[in-house]
């Protein structure tokens, strides 16, 4: 789609707001009107239908100057400028948007607009859902030839392009006394029907819609006081302004929620590194003659291991002292295999005896120091063997 709609927004929200959609590539006019007034843009919706937004500004609103910049112009020169406008603009500069046109050598032109303006402005569009893809002088879309002037009646107003980056809108009983005092007398190439009796050299250009002549002027267009502070939002910038304060606070909540968690991972990791401290301190105490402390859990295991090695071994050794009276008095009982359960503190005892006799008497003798568990006797030729488990009952 190569159309699109150009609008020239005046001073005042009530003031008349002339409309076109154009195709540039044919020349032609596709629609065109007036509404009545900033409140009634909404009905460009549908004409818009998706089309670029260009809108044209009243140059009565704007200062068109020339000044001389000392030296060259670099980024802090562009910072001085609105002070160098000071003795020549009844406004506060510090109140001011300024746009650089041209430059040549040392002269600048540039076009100055006060920011409460531009603030209405588009305020007028966002508030009934357009966005402009520039904002334009309106006299500066004008054809422009080095020796002569443009100029074209719009709305009851002379719109008149004076130079390249320079143009004024001028009310029809003050359009006289203005020719008059320019000196030489200015060649105006007029896109309407010439004024009669107007000072000037006037040439009638072939009749043309003025929203359209204004329309040709606009793309490539390099006037766009859409700059600075007030340069235009991408799309995704417009769709994310409602969000945005749902985003920040839902960012506040995380960044809370995250730097609890940091605080309760750096608490844990410190009473971590705190418990260390206190292993350590407690194996050294335990086992001083260790001089190296890789692993405290892992080297305490093998030191437990050892103990109930030790432990076991003192366990066999107090339980087979107390058999062994008991076994002196019955020679006739002969132990075949002893095996050992430290964990569960039982002697195993497989015997061989002459009869089933010897066993009953050894039951008996050790039966206030041991538990015998019964166990399955069997002869064998001549001998009985068996096996008995005791376990200690101190």
């Amino acid at each position: 789609m190569s159309e699109i709609v150009v609008i020239r927004l005046g001073s005042q929200a009530r003031d008349p707001i002339p409309w076109l959609v154009w195709d540039p590539a044919g020349d032609e006019v596709i629609a065109s009107g007036v509404l009545p007034g900033a409140a009634h843009l909404n009905q460009l919706h549908e004409r818009a239908g998706g089309r670029p937004l260009h809108v044209l500004v009243s140059a009565a609103d704007l200062a068109f100057r020339q000044v001389t910049v000392p030296g060259r112009l670099t980024r802090q020169s562009l910072k001085a400028l609105p002070y160098l406008l000071e003795e020549e603009l009844a406004s506060d500069v510090d109140a001011l948007h300024l746009v650089l046109l041209e430059q040549q050598g040392q002269q600048v032109d540039l076009v100055a607009v006060e920011n409460k303006r531009m603030d209405s402005w588009l305020a007028w569009l966002t508030e009934t859902g357009l966005q402009a893809r520039s904002l334009l002088p309106d006299v500066l879309c004008l054809p422009w030839q080095d020796d002569r002037w443009s100029a074209v009646p719009l709305e009851g107003q002379w719109l008149i392009r004076r130079s390249a980056s320079a143009g004024m809108v001028v009310e029809p009983d003050w359009l006289d006394p203005l020719l008059v005092r320019i000196d030489p007398t200015p060649r105006i190439a007029s896109y309407g029907p010439v004024p009669d009796g107007a000072p000037g050299e006037w040439q009638a250009e072939p009749p043309v819609l003025a929203m359209q002549l204004l329309a040709a002027g606009v793309l490539g267009n390099r006037a766009n006081l859409l700059t600075g502070a007030h340069r235009r939002q991408p799309e995704w910038a417009r769709l994310w302004q409602p969000w945005r304060k749902v985003a920040i606070a839902a960012g506040v909540c995380l960044l809370v929620v995250l730097a609890n968690l940091g605080s309760e991972r750096w608490q844990l990791a410190q009473q971590e590194q705190a418990l260390k401290v206190q292993i350590d301190g407690v194996y050294r105490q335990l086992f001083p003659a260790d001089k190296r402390l890789i692993d405290p859990r892992s080297q305490l295991k093998q030191h437990l291991a050892v103990l109930e090695g030790a432990a076991g071994q003192q366990g066999l050794l107090q339980m087979l002292q107390q058999l062994h009276p008991v076994l002196a008095k019955l020679p006739d009982l002969r132990p075949l295999t002893l095996r050992y359960d430290g964990k569960q503190q039982e002697l195993r005892m497989q015997m061989s005896a002459a009869g089933f006799d010897s066993f009953e008497r050894f039951r008996a003798q050790v039966a206030d120091t041991f538990e015998v568990k019964p166990a399955e006797l069997r002869s064998e030729g001549n001998r009985v063997t068996g096996t008995l488990i005791l376990r200690s009952k101190s």
